[in-house]
């Protein structure tokens, strides 16, 4: 990749970044604004498609799932360093592959977007709930924008390793069978 490759993916990544974590935040803002709710959960649903899809105000002082977990500040702060580490390890060792820049922009954005309401407001705002009507989305948990970043860079990031794995494979094949 040139240098002016490198500024073109670092200004997608920032954008992206900005993007995902103020989508984030707005969300988030909007649903403790507009959706009252008792305790931790708002029984009130606002319907965005049939019974399937819909908004609620959940408030989460745990992790995935509500798992309470205890020092989840701490935990939490070494885990950002955890993914800061791992971005900078899977782009050292693959410099060269613009998806993995993006998968982990997109992760990063909702990790960080998860860190501020956590450390701002000491529980993660959830609104997302997603009611299939078959165990187990029946409904399924409540997430929010940065748990949909983080689940679709995951997703991202290990397809792109597939493809990438399987292109390595084939070109090796490829190479044996024409040294014989």
């Amino acid at each position: 990749m040139n240098k002016k490759q490198k500024i073109i993916i670092l200004i997608v990544c920032v954008v992206l970044f900005v993007a995902l974590v103020g989508l984030d935040v707005w969300s988030k803002n909007w649903i403790r604004t507009n959706l009252p709710m008792e305790d931790y959960y708002s029984w009130q649903d606002i319907k965005i498609a049939g019974d399937w899809l819909s908004f609620t105000h959940a408030e989460n002082t745990g992790v995935a799932f509500s798992i309470p977990i205890p020092a989840l500040k701490i935990i939490s702060i070494f885990a950002l360093l955890f993914i800061l580490y791992f971005f900078y390890k899977i782009l050292k060792d693959h410099p060269n592959c613009k998806l993995n820049y993006i998968a982990f922009t997109i992760i990063f954005a909702g990790a960080i977007g998860n860190f501020i309401d956590r450390f701002g407001r000491g529980q993660v705002t959830d609104f997302i709930k997603v009611d299939l009507g078959v165990w187990p989305f029946n409904p399924f948990a409540i997430f929010n924008v940065a748990d949909s970043c983080i689940t679709v860079g995951v997703g991202l990031y290990l397809i792109f390793t597939l493809i990438e794995e399987i292109k390595h494979k084939r070109l090796a094949a490829t190479e044996k069978t024409e040294n014989k």
